[in-house]
């Protein structure tokens, strides 16, 4: 009756130390957000002049961006790179921030480099993209994988010496997995031309969370005439800033923007689009417009939870070689399981026999006989 108790406590034990082993892990951390930045001075050019910040060795890159841009700069890429300036190939792993920038003027300027990165959390960081599938596609996306989480997203344009390259409008989060970039592309461009986008996933404890955008209205001025022979041309400028926090407790990792009405934009400079040092996502943007139009940008921020355990299966978790590892992981389980059982049997039959206790009490009959023999022979009567 003792190894039967003592089996029936074993065995959902070992299936609980099964089930922990194959789904759970252990002490999960989203981390704490960490950013580095540069600051570059360069004269004019004709090609594009690359800037890198890396993250840390012990960090994972969540996104990036950049600051002080001159309308007179053209940026052409802000994207995860691996260090050396150079795109991270599809699924590979980022460690650095690179921006692209061409210098229009004639004088030397200034722009800032930032890279954000996740210290002390459990999750890593892998790199999807997407390109255009005609030249002249107006948008392109790049999708992270089920069982990953969005953090951030760039993109980088290629650029053609003499004709330039396309104009990126927007470069924001689509749906809850994608990032997508929004493309004025001259028809001058070569058909080899193309634009990239880039989507930071991470793999592991963490869970997007979903955070309301912000809206600003790009500001007037006064409009410029160029008089010509038969009419007028005015060109109207206009220039304005905005930026979008994550909900309190929440982690910012990344952010874009996006014109929702009121476009396009012609001489467009994203002068500012990256993480701010109050906590938000800042966007500034500065261009013209060829009628007195008002135009509207929404900044939409990527905000992470404090989520500490996954919902889903390993395999799901880690894309590809995930399902593989769950098999290890669920047999190397089952393995330990069945072990931890057979000991706790083994040892349960090993003190049931060593164990010689008194015997039960009772009551203890005991019946005895004696036979005899009744002889009337021997019985006689004295006269």
């Amino acid at each position: 009756m003792r190894t039967v108790a003592l089996l029936g406590i074993a065995l959902p034990l070992a299936v609980l130390a099964a089930s922990v082993l194959v789904v759970s892990p252990a002490r999960a951390e989203v981390g704490r957000v960490s950013v580095h930045a540069g600051t570059a001075e360069f004269g004019p050019g004709a090609v594009p002049q690359q800037f890198t910040v890396a993250c840390a060795p012990d960090e994972q890159l969540v996104s990036g961006g950049y600051a002080g841009v001159d309308p007179q700069l053209r940026i052409v890429a802000s994207h995860p790179s691996d260090g050396q300036g150079n795109p991270v190939a599809d699924r590979g792993a980022p460690r650095a921030w690179t921006v692209g920038v061409v210098n229009t003027a004639q004088a030397v300027r200034t722009l800032r480099v930032s890279v954000t990165c996740l210290a002390g959390g459990d999750s890593t960081a892998g790199v999807y993209v997407g390109t255009q599938s005609e030249p002249s596609d107006p948008s392109v996306e790049a999708v992270c994988p089920r069982g990953t989480v969005r953090t951030g997203g760039g993109y980088w344009a290629v650029w053609y010496a003499r004709l330039g390259a396309a104009r990126v409008d927007g470069s924001h989060p689509a749906g809850t997995q994608g990032w997508a970039l929004d493309l004025t592309v001259p028809a001058n461009l070569p058909a080899r031309s193309s634009v990239t986008a880039h989507v930071v996933c991470h793999t592991g404890p963490v869970a997007a969370v979903a955070a309301e955008p912000a809206e600003f209205d790009l500001q007037q001025a006064s409009p410029v005439c160029a008089v010509g022979a038969a009419a007028n041309v005015c060109a109207v400028p206009q220039s304005g800033s905005g930026a979008a926090r994550c909900p309190g407790g929440m982690v910012l990792t990344g952010g874009g923007y996006r014109i929702v009405s009121g476009g396009p934009l012609t001489g467009q400079a994203a002068v500012v689009d990256g993480p701010a040092s109050a906590g938000g996502w800042t966007v500034s943007l500065t261009g013209t417009t060829a009628q007195d139009t008002r135009v509207r940008v929404r900044v939409e921020p990527v905000c992470l939870g404090n989520v500490f355990r996954p919902s889903e299966s390993v395999s799901d978790l880690l894309p590809d070689g995930g399902a593989r590892l769950n098999k290890a992981l669920a047999l190397a389980g089952g393995l330990l399981g069945l072990l931890l059982l057979i000991l706790l049997a083994v040892l349960a039959l090993r003190r049931s026999r060593n164990r010689s206790g008194p015997p039960a009490p009772g009551i203890e009959v005991v019946v005895r006989t004696a036979r005899f023999r009744y002889r009337d022979d021997a019985y006689r009567e004295d006269r």
